[in-house]
């Protein structure tokens, strides 16, 4: 409390909240940068009011950039998309990237340096640190970061040991590789990187591996994977042998479930297979067995054009055998030096600190972009540790566990915000340039480093970034700008040698149960908590929103008597479950970066599942992604856990719903009904005539498409309460089936019906028909009566209950960022009306208004799904033009349309699932 002498006390809520109006008075124009940043695509208009500008830059995901486009508009950016120039997004995106464009107008950020006594400025924490470090010469001085791949900040870490030999970085990040790393050095006396070439591969084996899941890679190998799938001539098979359903073992052609103890074995059988000298057969349970086997005959069949993959779960030894593979097979992969240039193990370094903070050897420690209190092991005691460090400061977006827990917090740029560099995963090097001024006042990495290294020379980060990159040359760096990365940095594959053969001990005793750890499909490593759009985006396995079940097999759960959302106790912890087929027996699993303890009122919102879902809780001492074994306890408790699917499931079976086909295979279409629909107006003869395909052979679930469309059309975030009443505002939704032939995604947007049951029952006509062949809502007629809802066989109209758009979600904070983001070409919707899928109509009246100022033909517009699949599964193009994409699709023999039975005649239709299963006998 202040003494009698100090000035009038101000509680901390209130000048938060005075702050929080500032930046909200000051997002109402948002500022250029500084310096000039250059557009991607320069247009004649320039900065007219309302024009869309493109620029390109990077974002990063477990410190690996990927290339993006930022949609920017009078000063707002209001969209990310892919950068065709990145090969690690290669002009797609990823839900991680979508949903970037809300972090920036997150109010829950940081807005001002917090120290021990409250709120301070810039200037106070500067003086701690000058006043703490003066003299020391770095010694006891920490900087902890995530992955770093950034050449100019590590080029200034260095610069920065070099005045104060002292100082020590630290890396450590959440989701680390150190098995694969440990894997090639076993294999090849060195830590190397593998990249397999999917487009090549005619086999794929995928061992507890998921390349076509959540990671820096997603997008580049959903993409290669697609393009292998859909290439003509001889068929692709991927194989999945997993503990626990991912996006990759739903669309593989076969699977099968194994303990991740098991998994040695099936690799041990092929290796055997291949000349490896195994002591004799290994064992493994009968389903099991028999797709290792068919495994093992066509990847002997397939030498050159088959890659074997382990995952990131399976320890060390398994990886090095996984590599005599490839290299045994000639497999269609390269190996590179790894682009983290940090040869240390990401445990190993959190444990060395943590040691070092409790014997008192760490006097001031600098967290920049990490939360190694939410994920580093508990028997490494670092939170008790960070305790007993005298300044410790973290800089941070978001006041996150260890934010709230050093002694100073203080605000960290947004990549839109700032300048910079990152190298992909692949080593390509993509530039960041900031798309607006730092709207609540954060620094950037290289500023924090400028604080500790004050005798270090004062260049700002854009004078950085570009001495780093040589651009003297004006012409030169401008280049740069537009492109957005730059040529020839991609690392060159080395030569790795012959692999060592390394044969992991065979499991042959019942493994016990234990629970696996993999990152979450929504919010990887818990960084995505934050972030609402996130947080209502469905889970790809279980369609669970707002939280994580933990994951069991049905004879687990009628083992144990339990049912879905029962609340299970296991090592300290507590779940609700959540019954998976294709579950392993005897293997539970629990996303991480759910539970959190802080990060603000969205990670922490009532109604997600608590701390003790926090899968990080149960890493061992030296890391891992499986647990220790443990014992399931029913506590007879029940929590519910909303999941999107169950709620809007559609009526039919799902064989006919969503049929899977084996190869040249062609769809049995059923007859259509007798319709009471009237035929609607009839197309005018010179109007285009929209109409999208999808094909479920290559949707891999990601939900890039889901949010990418919320970005576009103003989709609000509604909260775990009103999901868990059974509504949800997404415009398109992914289903996922499964049935006897096999399973797969589906996205579902408005079908845009020719002969659409919606329109003839509403009593003020707010569905209509366009002459291009839209069926459009007019949001200031409907009244609410919800019949167009009610007579949608496909469930892709969503009603406003409440005022969504203005909805706060953020507890007490003022919500109006937010409200920067929107797209000013799309209406804010206001409580009572429904509204649904348009097929981007902004876009395609921008696309008509563009052709009818230059006079030139009109073009296909891309709508937002169709710019953010990473696959290409969704085409969009005009069914008046005999050479569209889409009538090309259309001519498919795997061509249906959903629920074509009931004659609605849809202009969203599917291409069927090919599975290529082979001989599963």
């Amino acid at each position: 409390m202040p003494s009698l002498g100090d000035p009038p006390f101000v509680e901390r809520r209130e000048v938060l909240r005075l702050i929080a109006a500032g930046a909200a008075a000051s997002l109402a124009g948002c500022s250029k940068p500084d310096q000039p940043i250059v557009p991607a695509v320069e247009d004649k208009d320039g900065d007219r009011a309302g024009r869309t500008r493109r620029y390109a830059t990077t974002l990063t995901l477990a410190g690996y950039g990927r290339g993006a486009t930022a949609l920017v508009v009078d000063g707002r950016p209001i969209k990310l998309e892919g950068s065709a120039r990145h090969p690690a997004s290669v002009g797609a995106t990823d839900l991680f990237v979508e949903t970037a464009i809300l972090d920036l107008y997150d109010p829950q950020r940081l807005r001002a340096p917090v120290g021990p006594d409250g709120i301070g400025g810039w200037s106070m924490l500067e003086r701690a640190l000058v006043s703490r470090l003066a003299g020391s010469n770095g010694e006891g001085t920490v900087l902890l970061t995530g992955r770093v791949t950034s050449p100019t900040l590590l080029a200034r870490i260095a610069e920065a040991r070099q005045r104060m030999p002292g100082l020590r970085h630290v890396r450590a990040e959440a989701i680390d590789d150190d098995a694969e790393r440990e894997g090639t050095r076993l294999a090849f006396g060195r830590p190397l990187t593998m990249r397999p070439r999917l487009a090549e591969a005619d086999v794929l084996v995928l061992l507890d591996a998921d390349p076509l899941g959540p990671g820096p890679d997603q997008i580049a190998f959903a993409r290669a994977w697609a393009d292998r799938r859909g290439a003509r001539g001889k068929p692709q098979r991927t194989y999945v042998v997993e503990p626990s359903l991912t996006q990759s073992g739903v669309c593989a052609d076969r699977r099968a479930a194994l303990h991740p103890a098991l998994i040695g074995n099936a690799l041990l059988a092929i290796a055997g297979s291949l000349g490896a000298g195994t002591s004799g057969p290994v064992e493994l349970p009968p389903e099991a067995a028999r797709v290792v086997a068919a495994m093992i005959r066509d990847v002997r069949g397939a030498q050159g054009r088959a890659i074997v993959m382990a995952g990131r779960g399976q320890p060390p030894q398994v990886h090095a055998l996984a590599a005599w593979i490839n290299h045994r097979l000639a497999a269609p992969v390269d190996w590179i030096e790894p682009v983290d240039p940090d040869p240390s193990g990401h445990v190993e370094s959190l444990a060395d600190l943590s040691r070092d903070m409790a014997a008192g050897r760490v006097s001031t420690l600098l967290v920049l972009d990490a939360n190694p209190l939410l994920y580093a092991p508990p028997a490494l005691g670092f939170g008790d540790a960070l305790k007993r460090v005298p300044l410790s400061v973290s800089f941070a977006a978001f006041a996150d566990e260890t934010a709230m827990a050093t002694r100073w917090r203080a605000p960290l740029v947004h990549a839109l915000e700032s300048w910079g560099d990152a190298r992909g995963p692949d080593g390509t090097v993509g530039l960041i340039q900031p798309m607006v001024k730092p709207l609540f006042g954060g620094r950037s990495g290289l500023a924090a480093i400028a604080m500790i290294d004050a005798a270090g020379p004062r260049l700002d980060d854009h004078d950085r970034v570009r001495r780093q990159w040589q651009a003297t040359d004006d012409t030169h760096w401008r280049d740069l700008l537009v492109a957005g990365v730059v040529e020839g940095m991609a690392a060159k594959p080395v030569e790795a040698g012959d692999a060592k053969l390394v044969m992991p001990r065979p499991s042959s005793a019942p493994p016990p149960m234990v629970v696996t750890l993999p990152p979450s499909a929504t919010l990887w490593d818990g960084r995505g908590a934050t972030n609402a759009w996130a947080q209502e985006c469905p889970d790809p396995i279980t369609r669970q929103v707002w939280g994580a079940a933990l994951r069991i097999s049905p004879a687990d759960a009628r083992r144990l008597g339990v049912a879905d959302q029962d609340v299970v106790a296991f090592a300290g912890l507590t779940a609700p479950v959540k019954i998976v087929e294709g579950q392993a027996d005897g293997v539970a699993t629990l996303p991480l970066g759910h539970g959190r303890t802080a990060g603000g009122p969205i990670a922490t919102a009532p109604g997600t599942l608590g701390p003790g879902t926090d899968g990080y809780r149960l890493r061992g001492a030296h890391g891992g992604w499986v647990s220790r074994p443990v014992t399931l306890v029913p506590t007879g408790d029940r929590v519910h856990t909303p999941r999107n699917q169950r709620d809007f499931e559609l009526d039919g079976e799902a064989a006919s719903l969503y049929p899977v086909l084996q190869p040249g295979e062609a769809v049995r279409k059923a007859p259509p009904q007798a319709s009471l629909l009237g035929e609607g107006p009839p197309p005018l003869a010179d109007a285009p005539q929209w109409a999208m395909v999808i094909d479920t052979s290559a949707c891999i679930g990601c939900n890039a498409c889901v949010i990418a469309c919320q970005a576009e059309n103003n989709v609000p975030a509604i909260g775990p309460e009103q999901i868990g009443k059974g509504r949800d505002m997404h415009w398109l939704r992914v289903d996922r089936y499964e049935h006897d032939a096999g399973g797969g995604y589906q996205p579902v947007p408005c079908m845009q019906c020719e002969k659409a049951p919606c329109e003839p029952v509403c009593p003020v006509e707010a569905p209509v028909h366009s002459a291009d062949g839209l069926n459009l809502q007019v949001y200031n007629r409907c009244i609410g009566t919800r019949t167009c809802q009610a007579n949608c066989p496909y469930k892709v109209r969503r009603f406003n209950f409440l005022d969504y758009a203005g909805a706060d979600l953020w507890g007490d904070l003022d919500p109006a960022p937010v409200s920067a983001q929107r797209n000013p070409d799309v209406t804010v919707r206001a409580r009572g009306v429904m509204e649904k899928c348009t097929y981007c109509v902004q876009r395609i009246e921008a696309a008509k208004h563009e052709a009818d100022a230059t006079g030139a033909p009109l073009g296909t517009p891309v709508t937002a799904c169709q710019s953010a699949c990473p696959t290409q599964a969704i085409r969009f193009g005009n069914l008046a033009d005999a050479g569209s994409d889409v009538v090309e699709q259309r001519r498919d023999p795997r061509h249906y349309a959903l629920l074509e039975e009931l004659g609605t005649r849809p202009r969203t239709t599917y291409l069927a699932k090919v599975r290529n299963a082979g001989d599963e006998a």
